[in-house]
């Protein structure tokens, strides 16, 4: 009998080179324009194009990918974040401003982020927490119910819970740097020693170094590794770790694939545009007259 051959193991993350190099590259550019051209903001920019090329890339069509600002129903902005993801078809364009970034429905919104060159003040992480922190307090959206089944009109619930979260639209966070350079164990200590968990972002990647998650702090200790996609949910102790995954190939790869464990596991609602029209007009009876 013909021995049949076992098939061959994908180097997946060889897979994600190409988007690695066009990354470093733009890195490169950005210390370029940063020592020439003393251009602090076109600096920046080359990388933050380029994480966005490369999740606008990996997410599309299903997704849509772009910094901006989000709106809720109440009409209240967020901040600007370099990294907004929401669900393609539910998300109408509300606005798009000159330079290129929109106006997302809150709804809409699977997760944002930012995105840096590299660690160049004490303070991003900080300013990052505290942009979030806002967000999460003046933003809001209906909490979708564990137990709730989305079908291609609207959704049915079901007895069992399919999720063990609160809620099945959870909003996921997270900063990417692409150099740690001048990244200290001070620095860590001081933004991740911290007990509010829903003040954090989900996930801190930098490129060069590893991966920020959190983790079950006892099975830690016993040398097994669970992860809390998100902390800010955990009733049991907990802890943040740095996972060391020995090549920037595989840290782009496993933050994409942790990113795309967050979609798939999400249900989004849709903004209702009687809320959104309640808020920008005057709907009083003087307003109106009998024809």
């Amino acid at each position: 009998m013909e021995e049949i051959k076992p098939f061959a193991k994908i180097p997946l993350a060889k897979y994600f080179q190409h988007h690695l190099e066009k990354i470093k590259m733009a890195y490169r550019l950005s210390e370029t324009i940063i020592s020439d051209l003393k251009n602090i903001r076109a600096s920046g920019d080359q990388v933050e194009f380029a994480v966005k090329d490369f999740l606008n890339e990996k997410l599309f069509p299903k997704y849509h990918v772009n910094d901006g600002h989000i709106i809720d129903e109440n009409l209240k902005v967020s901040p600007q974040f370099d990294i907004i993801i929401c669900e393609n078809s539910k998300n109408p364009v509300l606005f798009n401003l000159a330079d290129k970034s929109e106006l997302f429905y809150y709804e809409t919104v699977y997760c944002f982020g930012e995105v840096k060159k590299s660690f160049y003040k004490k303070n991003l992480i900080a300013d990052f927490c505290k942009n979030l922190e806002r967000s999460k307090k003046e933003l809001l959206r209906d909490p979708i119910p564990p137990n709730f089944i989305e079908t291609s009109n609207s959704g049915f619930y079901i007895e069992d819970k399919l999720t063990n979260l609160p809620l099945r639209n959870p909003i996921f966070t997270f900063m990417f740097f692409v150099n740690s350079s001048k990244l200290t164990d001070n620095d860590l200590s001081r933004n991740f020693k911290i007990k509010n968990n829903h003040k954090l972002p989900n996930i801190t990647v930098f490129l060069d170094l590893g991966i920020i998650i959190n983790v079950n702090a006892k099975k830690f200790r016993d040398g097994k590794i669970n992860i809390n996609l998100y902390p800010e949910y955990e009733c049991e102790e907990n802890i943040w770790v740095m996972m060391n995954l020995q090549t920037e190939n595989n840290v782009l790869t496993y933050f994409y694939m942790l990113l795309i464990e967050h979609l798939n596991s999400t249900t989004l609602g849709k903004q209702d545009i009687k809320k959104y029209t309640s808020k920008l007009f005057d709907f009083s009876i003087s307003n109106f007259r009998e024809l």
